[in-house]
């Protein structure tokens, strides 16, 4: 059995799109992050949801300008926290 040591990585990042962290945008951050073996969570100011969780997402009320911090503890937490990152500098797809 090899041991695998868990890294975990924090970056920050702002909501740009014009309608926020909504519902379809959380779903493209669900299923991005759900490819990922690393734990992912999302921080608001002092609230702290599961990254894989649609409801926790949503729960968050991140509107455009919102600062919000991406937490991925694992084997792939680097490149998951990367590509989340990426996922929400880009609007999550949205032109907007």
């Amino acid at each position: 059995m090899v041991n695998v040591a868990k890294s975990s990585v924090v970056k920050k990042v702002k909501i740009i799109n014009k309608l926020g962290l909504h519902l379809r945008a959380a779903a493209v951050f669900i299923k991005l992050a759900n490819t990922f073996k690393s734990d992912i969570s999302f921080e608001n100011g002092n609230k702290k949801v599961n990254g894989k969780s649609i409801m926790g997402l949503l729960a968050l009320v991140a509107p455009k300008g919102t600062e919000l911090t991406i937490r991925a503890k694992g084997q792939d937490a680097k490149r998951a926290a990367t590509e989340l990152v990426k996922l929400v500098s880009n609007r999550f797809g949205e032109t907007e």
